[in-house]
């Protein structure tokens, strides 16, 4: 896929956030370990701290996490989809503990900011959507103030596996994470090494019991190849998705691997 279709999907798949909330509602119903909870956990957020969120989508991490965030957060947010960036503004318009500072739809590869303005930049499971990462990641270098960090979250290659491996039976293609296909966890060490010092990685593995196929089958087709299948591999896929089930009692497990890299600009 070239850059300018890549983008057009962008657009296109994200739109809304239809497409995330079929997802999210699968890692909701099975998974052990809530990702948000994870996260949240390793950001390090600090009292009247300045945080750019680039690739925010509808906020879901901010509104969930509102009772464990610190006071007087000035937040701005970017997204490429004016949708998202709409949803979001409504999204946090009630979360006393952060002021929106700006909500602006950008390119994470172009940020409208100016440099070091800020004392965390996240990038969380946005890499893969952007057409250069390197150059995303110097940006939100170049925002960030002397001793900031970077947050990077993506998905290693392995993740979901044992779906993706169906999905790969149905679409054709690699039995493996699209998104970390693009830029995987091991990308994100490697990227962010380049550019941050003091990096570190947080690995997060939840094995997840599934136990009603159609709901793998709607995981899979909200995310590619899958969310641009025809109708012929939509059932494919249905049909070999409650074989494989009825193979395991109707218990499809995977296992969720993904993670978070932190990196400092140096002083």
């Amino acid at each position: 896929m070239n850059d300018t279709s890549r983008s057009e999907e962008v657009q296109h798949h994200y739109a809304t956030p239809r497409h995330l909330a079929t997802r999210g509602s699968f890692q909701a119903k099975y998974a052990t370990v809530s990702w948000f909870n994870w996260l949240i956990g390793h950001l390090n957020l600090q009292t009247k701290m300045d945080v750019l969120d680039v690739g925010c989508g509808p906020g879901w991490i901010w509104r969930s996490q509102a009772d464990r965030l610190p006071n007087e957060l000035r937040l701005s947010l970017i997204d490429s989809s004016p949708g998202m960036i709409e949803e979001v503004s409504a999204n946090l318009a009630t979360v006393e503990k952060i002021e929106v500072v700006s909500a602006k739809v950008a390119d994470a590869i172009d940020l409208p900011n100016l440099d070091e303005t800020f004392d965390a930049v996240l990038l969380l499971h946005v890499l893969y959507h952007v057409e250069n990462p390197r150059l995303a990641l110097h940006e939100a270098r170049r925002v960030l103030r002397p001793g900031g960090q970077v947050f990077v979250s993506t998905n290693a290659l392995e993740n979901m596996s044992e779906l993706h491996s169906i999905g790969a039976k149905a679409f054709g293609g690699r039995p493996v994470d699209p998104g970390a296909a693009m830029f995987s966890l091991d990308d994100a060490e490697q990227f962010v090494g380049e550019l941050f010092d003091d990096v570190r990685r947080f690995d997060l593995t939840d094995t997840m019991t599934c136990t009603d196929p159609e709901d793998a089958v709607m995981f899979l087709l909200s995310c590619p190849p899958g969310i641009s299948a025809p109708e012929a591999q939509q059932r494919h896929l249905a049909k070999l998705m409650r074989e494989e089930s009825d193979s395991l009692q109707g218990r499809l497990v995977t296992t969720r691997r993904n993670g978070l890299i932190v990196g400092t600009k140096a002083q």
